[in-house]
């Protein structure tokens, strides 16, 4: 029978395999178990994985729940006649423009589409408790990816989503006609972006939370160009104005008004260069003629106001007291090197100081 473990003495059975043995036994019955466990967890795991890819991947799981969005039988078209005049004249919107693309103006820094993006179910058009019909794609009972949105006052957005806002490149036609073409965070513009407004006003340039903001383009329907800095949707910092008079103005800007140090020509060949304020000339500054003559001095809301000195021609100038753009007060008028003091009075000359 073979060599057996056990011996049977005096009624009873005695163990005759050495201690270490047994323990050895005891271990490798132990892994051995551990061994079973662990292989049937990966089996349950994967099994689980399995079935997890088939209920992702079916459309079921992605539509929304009935409290938040019902489903349409067909997509209205009945768009508002400025919005159908926009939509006719931009055409349709090019998703794969935007996906991946390399220039950085049709780049989104906010959110890129994945290749599981991708694979999101397009879903029939459903009317959302707003009042607001989307028609796209659904990740989880949220609007995510491609999609279009048509709220009640007939403006339309399309684009991409994510966790059921507006996030990434997209396109928004406004009721009035306004066009917003760009990027998005959190249905709301946000990056570089492109807006039109109806009347023909467009502004190119960055966005930070639904306001302009950063460095921009701004171009009028009369041809007047302003290219630099905005600050809460207003020009504000450094920038430079073209305008449609052939005017032009570089220097710094404030709630959409000149102001700070800053120089203005003249399409007549004017220029001044100095202090501003709301527009106007105010402060230290130098106001030059195309016929020579020219003034270095102080100005208060547009005209001369304080010290300054007005240079007629090379033989002749007047240095002195202004007042509400004349010469007022003391002042000296050189003629040909030769200086005499006097007093002046609203532009006219009272008196001389000196006796020849």
């Amino acid at each position: 029978m073979g060599v057996c473990c056990t011996q049977y003495q005096n009624g009873k059975f005695e163990n005759l395999a050495p201690p270490e043995f047994i323990k050895e036994d005891i271990k490798y019955d132990q892994y051995a178990v551990q061994i079973q466990k662990n292989y049937k967890g990966y089996k349950a795991r994967k099994l689980y994985n399995k079935m997890k890819i088939k209920v992702e991947d079916s459309p079921i799981v992605h539509y929304p729940k009935p409290e938040i969005a019902q489903k349409l039988s067909q997509t209205p078209t009945d768009y508002a006649l400025t919005v159908q005049k926009a939509l006719y004249k931009l055409g349709p919107f090019r998703y794969n423009d935007y996906i991946n693309s390399e220039d950085p103006h049709k780049r989104s820094k906010n959110f890129q589409i994945t290749d599981e993006d991708k694979k999101l179910p397009f879903l029939e058009p459903h009317r959302l408790i707003d009042g607001a019909i989307y028609i796209g794609q659904w990740k989880n009972g949220m609007k995510w990816g491609k999609g279009k949105q048509i709220w009640p006052d007939g403006s339309v957005y399309e684009g991409f989503w994510q966790n059921n806002k507006v996030c990434g490149i997209g396109r928004l036609i406004h009721q009035n006609g306004d066009v917003y073409v760009g990027d998005w965070l959190d249905d709301k513009c946000h990056g570089f972006g492109i807006y039109t407004h109806y009347d023909g006003t467009v502004y190119e340039g960055d966005w930070i939370e639904d306001k302009q903001e950063g460095q921009g383009i701004e171009e009028y329907p009369d041809n007047t160009r302003y290219k630099g800095q905005f600050l809460n949707s207003m020009k504000h910092g450094e920038g430079e104005c073209f305008y449609s008079n052939k005017n032009y103005y570089k220097g710094e800007f404030q709630c959409n008004f000149i102001h700070g140090q800053g120089k203005f020509k003249w399409s007549d060949g004017k220029e001044y260069e100095g202090a501003w304020e709301n527009n106007q000339m105010h402060g230290y500054g130098e106001f030059k003629w195309p016929d020579g003559r020219s003034y270095r001095g102080y100005y208060k809301h547009d005209l001369k106001e304080g010290e300054g000195e007005f240079i007629i021609d090379e033989n002749t100038r007047y240095k002195g007291s202004w007042k509400n753009g004349k010469q007022h007060g003391d002042g000296v008028f050189v003629v040909k090197d030769i200086p005499r003091s006097g007093v002046w009075y609203e532009g006219i000359r009272i008196q001389w100081k000196d006796q020849f």
